[in-house]
């Protein structure tokens, strides 16, 4: 997923960016609400996690404007004060969940997971097509009676372009889901990645073809078996 982090702790943020990066996600850090508001404008976040006290202002008001725009990223709260109030006020705000510091990161990720089979794309814990399933919440690739293993950016693309079902996914979309906003990526970078993806479908015997239609992207389609 592509993950927006608004925290002012250097240490917790860095700490954050380093778990999830790790499990495969892409991940966007802001300390200011100001920054933070900007990027989720213009990047498609998957899912947000916000502190309530940042150092320009609050992390509820930033939900509640993100939410005014039209904006329904799914949103983990995070705060310092165990108090009723606190955690009412920032579900009001607009967030899906709550996450009371200090807490395991472990506790976080599996927070992370449950937000992320509740939206509104998920609609399956496991994801088929042709002889393919794909499990999304391990994750994992079992083609035929094969698993397959596959780099954090392959299942992340893997992820993208099997939710499109048959939508066509532009490079550019792909790329902007598989690497965060500090990140220099290029179009050959995403074009290789896919070729990788292929290849391991192909050598697998998936009944599957990840096709690019030049000038327009790519679709991940059934063929004969």
């Amino acid at each position: 997923m592509r993950i927006l982090v608004v925290e002012n702790d250097r240490l917790l943020s860095e700490a954050l960016e380093r778990r999830l990066t790790g499990a495969g996600h892409a991940v966007d850090v802001f300390a200011t609400v100001a920054d933070a508001e900007a990027a989720w404008k213009i990047a498609p976040y998957d899912l947000s996690i916000v502190d309530i006290m940042l150092d320009d202002g609050d992390g509820r008001a930033l939900v509640r404007s993100v939410r005014a725009a039209g904006l329904r990223t799914p949103t983990l709260m995070l705060t310092a004060r165990d108090e009723i109030g606190d955690r009412v006020s920032g579900l009001d705000s607009g967030a899906d969940d709550y996450l009371v510091k200090p807490f395991a990161t472990e506790e976080l990720l599996a927070r992370v997971r449950a937000l992320r089979r509740r939206s509104a794309e998920i609609t399956a814990s496991e994801l088929r097509i042709g002889n393919l399933l794909y499990d999304p919440q391990s994750p994992s690739l079992t083609v035929g009676d094969r698993d397959v293993r596959l780099t954090a950016q392959e299942y992340a693309a893997l992820d993208k372009l099997i939710r499109a079902g048959e939508r066509i996914t532009p490079k550019r979309m792909l790329g902007e889901h598989l690497y965060a906003l500090h990140q220099d990526w290029s179009d050959n970078a995403v074009e290789t990645l896919v070729h990788r993806l292929r290849r391991k479908l192909l050598e697998a015997g998936a009944t599957v073809e990840l096709k690019a239609l030049r000038g327009l992207g790519y679709i991940l389609y059934e063929t004969e078996a």
